[in-house]
């Protein structure tokens, strides 16, 4: 049975946010300081704040996907793309409607094209087929990552409902293996997509997948269980490999981690996520459940959403400025979730939505 809400994993969301936001961040903070030099390598790493919202999100549909399996035989695919559509497009079109306006004032040199690729998921495939200048891309340069998953969400479902469990485990593992060739082959062979090789589905559906693997195997104990009886050093050994070692080997040997590198923290992450499912009651579980950082995770997605207009010096507004910056994403992030997102979340489970758009028949 998967939980209502996973606190834990809600924590998790609040940790990857906060990594994001202070490498985002990073440019605007203007004091020198050796400390903090140092410190940023591992605590701003928006990198692994991504692959963790990726390989949580792979995990988490999947498991939801798997009961409706177990429970009906099939997946109500409608349903699932309903749900969610409510889930993301609500927040994120009021952004890009936002980003518009500001663009019409203020001249962030942001073109129709782009606008189109932010608005239908395509974010992520926009570089390697454009020609000229891609000025203004930070105002919605983030949107790569709902790009990824919306193609991640349209194909999934279809995959384990035609392949069936088995396969489609096979398939995932076979995925996430062939990632770090495709990234290291289009490296060389396709010059024009090398800022891409972490974005594009094609290349970089690993942390994705590694979370999908992951919940399949939650259904084949013997596959599982050395996971779930993993002991609290084995976890922080884990743990150290992508907060420390990951960043340092990037700095020290160039490719590591846009080849084998995106891949090997996946699965560490994957392994920590379902070792954190099958032990609720585990000190690491309680830490992640401070109720302060479950909050964070919980406004999370808004945030992600927000946070591009103000951690940039390309706002030269008091909105720019850190640490005022922090503060606005924040008032943006809280504005967003409970204007908008929390209204739209509760119509995933109304009945009278479910009776407009047929889904109970």
């Amino acid at each position: 049975m998967i939980q209502k809400r996973i606190h834990s994993f809600d924590g998790l969301r609040g940790i990857a946010i906060f990594l994001v936001l202070l490498d985002h961040a990073k440019n605007t903070i203007h004091f020198k300081s050796e400390i903090w030099n140092l410190a940023s390598i591992f605590i701003a790493n928006s990198s692994l704040g991504v692959r963790l919202f990726f390989v949580l999100s792979g995990y988490l549909i999947t498991l939801i996907l798997l009961k409706e399996i177990n429970a009906s035989g099939i997946i109500d695919l409608k349903r699932f793309y309903v749900r969610r559509a409510i889930r993301l497009f609500p927040s994120l079109y009021c952004f890009i409607v936002v980003v518009f306006i500001i663009n019409l004032i203020a001249h962030l040199n942001i073109n129709a094209e782009q606008f189109i690729a932010a608005a239908t998921f395509t974010w992520n495939y926009l570089g390697p087929f454009h020609n000229g200048s891609l000025r203004g891309t930070w105002f919605l340069g983030h949107l790569w990552t709902l790009s990824l998953e919306e193609q991640f969400y349209l194909l999934w479902p279809l995959i384990l409902l035609l392949l069936g469990i088995n396969k489609s485990r096979k398939l995932s593992f076979i995925l996430i293996l062939s990632m770090p060739i495709m990234r290291v082959g289009s490296y060389f062979l396709f010059p024009s997509v090398k800022g891409y090789l972490n974005m594009m589905l094609h290349t970089s559906i690993d942390s994705i997948m590694v979370g999908c693997l992951m919940a399949i195997l939650t259904l084949f104990p013997v596959l599982s269980e050395r996971i779930y009886k993993l002991k609290g050093f084995s976890i922080v050994i884990l743990l150290i490999w992508p907060l420390f070692i990951t960043p340092i080997l990037d700095h020290l040997i160039r490719g590591y981690l846009i080849s084998i590198g995106l891949t090997i923290d996946a699965i560490i992450l994957g392994i920590l996520i379902a070792w954190l499912h099958a032990n609720p009651l585990s000190y690491a579980n309680k830490l992640l459940s401070i109720p302060v950082i479950v909050y964070i995770g919980k406004i999370s997605y808004s945030l992600y959403i927000w946070q591009q207009l103000f951690l940039t010096n390309d706002n030269t507004t008091i909105s720019g400025i850190f640490p005022y910056n922090i503060g606005f994403s924040l008032l943006a992030g809280l504005a967003s979730y409970y204007l908008i997102e929390k209204p739209c979340l509760k119509l995933k489970d109304s009945n009278k939505l479910s009776g407009l758009l047929g889904l109970n028949q």
